[in-house]
């Protein structure tokens, strides 16, 4: 069946279409009218002296404990006074983790009053490894540290020769590995990758090329206490450990 419809119907139907297209025009341009008006009140309130950062008494960082706070607010950059809206925790994140020895960092800003809250996660280091010319540290990934970062700062008793950024992945399985044992190890020498040497409470030992077997060296080293024993000190020049199964003693004046 075929519904004809008047011409007075379709009329009134295309007014309702272009009044309703008025409205949503209307209600478009009331949108972009709230949004630049929201957009202009925030640069205004930002430019009020209330929501403005003055003084470094409104930057709290917490966390650091090698690290001194004057060093971490000249890394900041951030300048007296300024609108709180205009920081950009990002950068000032990326700042810190570049220029500090820093595994974490996490900055926050707040509004009530105008803030910023900056939690710092430092590395630890875990041995001294200088370069030439050059103190430094590493922490247990091999991230090295230069000493001069810190003031009054104290170094580990483990020492590591020979370290470079190569030998990073070396030193991520072997670290963990020494601070386990419970053998006192004060230097650990990998200047010759074929052959790792440890000074140890029980002398020095040649390990040969680090690999799977070095945990296995590390505990036959820890069951020659007593038989160590039996030599006066200086006598035994080092320990061969380069296979586990056959230790051998090399000493200052062999049996004949």
């Amino acid at each position: 069946m075929t519904t004809v419809l008047s011409k007075a119907v379709l009329v009134a139907r295309r007014q309702e279409f272009r009044r309703r297209r008025w409205l949503w025009r209307l209600l478009g341009l009331w949108r972009v009218l709230l949004a630049a008006g929201l957009a202009a009140g925030l640069v205004w309130l930002a430019r009020e002296p209330f929501w403005q950062i003055r003084s470094a008494g409104a930057v709290r960082i917490v966390g650091y404990e090698r690290l001194q706070l004057d060093q971490l607010q000249r890394v900041l950059k951030l300048d007296y006074p300024q609108p709180i809206l205009s920081v950009r925790p990002e950068q000032l994140q990326q700042r810190l983790l570049e220029a500090l020895p820093l595994e974490a960092v996490r900055v926050e800003r707040q509004l009530l009053p105008p803030s910023l809250s900056i939690e710092v996660q430092e590395r630890e280091p875990v041995a001294s490894a200088p370069l030439p010319n050059r103190p430094g540290i590493i922490d247990r990934s091999g991230v090295w540290i230069d000493s001069h970062q810190y003031r009054d700062f104290r170094p580990p008793q483990l020492t590591v020769w020979g370290y470079s950024a190569e030998k990073a992945s070396v030193w991520k399985e072997l670290y963990p590995q020494v601070a386990r044992s419970p053998l006192v190890i004060r230097v650990i020498d990998l200047r010759n990758p074929a052959d790792v040497i440890l000074r140890s409470e029980l002398g020095e030992v040649h390990l040969g090329a680090f690999g799977p077997q070095f945990s296995t060296q590390l505990r036959r080293l820890d069951q020659m206490r007593e038989a160590l024993k039996r030599y006066p000190p200086g006598e035994v020049t080092f320990i061969d450990l380069r296979s586990s199964q056959s230790p051998v003693l090399r000493l200052r004046n062999p049996i004949p």
